[in-house]
């Protein structure tokens, strides 16, 4: 009898896993990025001088208890499938480009143009893209409990190198319940002509955690070309903890392509 109760614990937890159903992208609804966007193109080496290329993908994290940052689709305080939606005035989510009206997606040029999540060469499958300067919130009380925070930052790949000279800059700064976790560098689309590469960003959330605060700044030289992006942006729980994920890092395209 334990066996077969082991048996059933673990085939719920396979089930969860292969069917995502508690959460998941096709839960946020129709795709927005519009007829204008920029080409999304996977290739065997990704090239810094072409906007929008890729040759790595991060998939979609489909552990249970997993709380994608969402835009528009998401609820708050309470995430729903989508994810979890910021708490705070929208007008402060974005500096140019505004309203935000997808997820998944980057600023683009306005509503009419935005696009897929490339950063450094990287397929973001989820995400939340924006234009710096920016501040988002995020309540915390609403389910969980979070226990951690993970995500990629950096800059778009639909402006570099060929826009601003690099691609715009950004700095990413995280706080809880107003106290500051983690802050990166000022981050580039390119440098030097090579490609800058996302900036994996974690940390713990304390039991007492209210709010999520990530301000972006403009990297000091003006919000020119600055489409700031987070890749991959969660809050997990300990029980999607407690499943190891199918992947932690970007699989390289050419993998990714053949295991199909």
């Amino acid at each position: 009898m334990k066996r077969f109760t082991l048996f059933l614990s673990v085939f719920a937890v396979v089930f969860f896993i292969m069917t995502g159903v508690d959460a998941g992208i096709e839960d946020c609804g129709k795709d927005e990025v519009g007829d204008g966007a920029k080409p999304l193109k996977e290739v065997n080496k990704e090239d810094p001088g072409k906007q929008n290329d890729y040759d790595k993908v991060q998939e979609e994290d489909e552990r249970p208890g997993v709380a994608y940052l969402t835009f528009i689709k998401g609820k708050t305080p309470k995430p729903n499938k989508c994810g979890l939606n910021p708490s705070n005035d929208e007008a402060s989510w974005t500096g140019w480009g505004g309203p935000l009206n997808c997820d998944n997606c980057t600023i683009g040029e306005g509503p009419p143009t935005r696009n897929k999540i490339v950063i450094g060469g990287i397929y973001f499958v989820r995400g939340i893209g924006t234009h710096g300067m920016a501040t988002i919130e995020y309540d915390l009380t609403g389910a969980g409990p979070y226990v951690k925070f993970e995500a990629w930052v950096g800059m778009s790949d639909e402006k570099d190198p060929a826009e601003c000279g690099h691609g715009g800059t950004s700095d990413f700064m995280f706080k809880i319940n107003g106290k500051q976790v983690h802050k990166t560098d000022i981050l580039k689309g390119t440098d030097n002509g090579k490609q800058v590469p996302a900036e994996h960003v974690e940390f713990d959330i304390p039991a007492n955690a209210k709010k999520l605060e990530i301000v972006i700044g403009d990297g000091g030289d003006g919000v020119g070309c600055d489409h700031s992006a987070l890749g991959d942006a969660k809050l997990l729980t300990r029980q999607s903890l407690a499943v190891k994920p199918v992947s932690k890092l970007p699989t390289k395209w050419g993998v990714l392509k053949n295991s199909y």
